[in-house]
């Protein structure tokens, strides 16, 4: 009779099949491994030119703002970013509990997307109402195109924010994972979007986060409770306005009172105040509603300052001076966006393009080598009021207005309408952009739209992009 077998035999002797890790962990640890390289080689990298395109945000009432007070501190950095929840509840109206209240609904955690050169394999959202646009080379010739808006309901998370993508352009789009924050009516919530390649991108206005997954994961930047109106980005390096503000019906961006200059850098959420000359670290606005406006040139960057200052200094890099004074004030921001009212600016041709506005529509235009001395070159006929301005290496001029698109060929000298397929819905257009010499992107001033519009001439022609699957 052999000898009964011990059960700890029996347990030792079994095979043993070894767990997974946990999901997402191999995902987390790439990209953990990523960031790292990237901050290390940030400095020394060549970015991908890049043309951006902005739209406006159409928030409600602004109660959670408010004013940063006192000075802006002498860098700003990351907060610790929330743990990402697996599931989100929400209130069902239809099915009270047990105690009167709504029960709470389970929503499925949406899929983490990404910016990818065909498709990210998801739909965007439904009901898309687009505020902002960006476009950046693939690196293989194309471009590659991103849209920020809200969306639904019902929405994937507790917020509507949404990001979609497009590779071709416009024809087709595809879902990306956007930062899980609010709208632009909230003092941690987004509306206007940046990316200075495939993986690094900033959402902001009013608050402000980055990306270096091309979408996921998202990291919330402390702004030291300033306000983000304006950000534009030159390879590696992007620059943003950090203003000081009070709450307001108009939007986040409608009663602010001083503003400063930042930089920060690609795949880094510590941001830096600029050099500038003194009595420029903190520009105020005198009492009256203003703004300011930013562009980003090749290796030149352009600030006109709410006095009607033009400061200029190097990108990435380097002290800014001042160049001279303009032909106008920004003035007051437009409704629901950090977007001048009188004064828009842009470059081309390797000189400066300023619109400033007229009392009754239009606008005069002025054009300068330098930022220093202003030549006027032409009118732009009313009643519309302009509100965006660009061109990126072609011979036009492309302006957006509350009324329509329009274009030049002359530098903006003489100036004629834009023809335009598809339906428009009452205040026009809130940007404009040139990707090259001849593809542009606008975005509709009403959200409700669901739509951006696209050129492939030049600006002579633009063609409705609905933001569907």
């Amino acid at each position: 009779m052999s000898e009964p077998r011990d059960k700890v035999d029996d347990w030792l002797g079994t095979e043993v099949t070894p767990l997974s890790p946990p999901p997402g962990a191999l995902d987390r640890i790439r990209h953990r491994a990523r960031q790292r390289k990237r901050r290390q080689v940030v400095f020394a990298a060549a970015g991908c030119a890049v043309v951006l395109a902005a739209g406006i945000a159409a928030p409600q009432v602004v109660p959670a703002l408010r004013s940063g007070g006192g000075h802006l501190p002498a860098a700003v950095g990351q907060r610790s970013v929330a743990t990402q929840p697996q599931t989100s509840t929400r209130p069902n109206a239809g099915t009270p509990g047990a105690e009167g209240s709504a029960s709470p609904q389970v929503q499925p955690v949406p899929p983490r997307t990404r910016l990818s050169t065909t498709t990210s394999g998801t739909l965007p959202p439904a009901q898309f109402q687009p505020t902002s646009v960006t476009f950046v080379g693939n690196g293989a010739g194309g471009v590659v195109g991103a849209v920020i808006g809200q969306a639904g309901p019902p929405c994937a998370t507790q917020y509507c924010t949404s990001l979609a993508g497009t590779s071709d352009y416009g024809r087709h789009w595809y879902g990306v994972s956007a930062p899980e924050a609010p709208g632009p009516d909230s003092a941690t919530g987004v509306s206007q979007l940046r990316f200075a390649n495939l993986e690094d991108g900033w959402a902001y206005g009013p608050a402000l986060y980055e990306t270096y997954g091309g979408g996921w994961p998202w990291t919330p930047v402390d702004t030291g409770g300033h306000v983000v109106t304006a950000l534009e980005v030159s390879g590696q390096t992007a620059f943003a306005i950090f203003a000081t503000c009070s709450p307001s019906t108009a939007g986040y961006a409608a009663d602010c009172s001083s503003f400063s200059l930042y930089s920060g850098a690609a795949a880094s959420t510590t941001w830096n105040p600029v050099a500038v000359p003194a009595g420029y670290q903190q520009m105020l606005s005198d009492g009256q509603p203003s703004s300011a406006a930013l562009v980003v040139s090749g290796g030149e960057g352009y600030l006109l300052t709410p006095s009607g200052t033009v400061l200029t200094g190097p990108v990435p890099t380097g002290a800014w001076t001042v160049a001279g004074p303009a032909p106008c004030k920004p003035g007051a921001a437009q409704p629901m966006s950090g977007v001048p009212q009188n004064a828009q600016l842009a470059a081309y041709q390797g000189q400066l393009v300023l619109t400033c506005a007229g009392q009754l529509g239009g606008a005069t235009v002025y054009t300068s080598s330098s930022g220093a001395t202003w030549q006027p070159v032409g009118t732009v006929a009313g009643p519309g009021k302009v509100t965006g301005l660009a061109s990126v290496g072609g011979k036009e001029v492309v302006l957006a207005s509350t009324t329509g698109i329009s274009y030049s060929a002359d530098g903006g000298t003489t100036w004629r309408s834009a023809t335009i397929t598809g339906p428009v819905l009452p205040g026009g257009f809130s940007y404009v952009g040139m990707t090259t010499s001849t593809s542009g992107v606008a975005v509709p001033a009403d959200p409700k739209a669901g739509a951006v519009y696209v050129t492939s001439d030049g600006g002579q022609t633009w063609s409705r992009s609905l933001i569907t699957g």
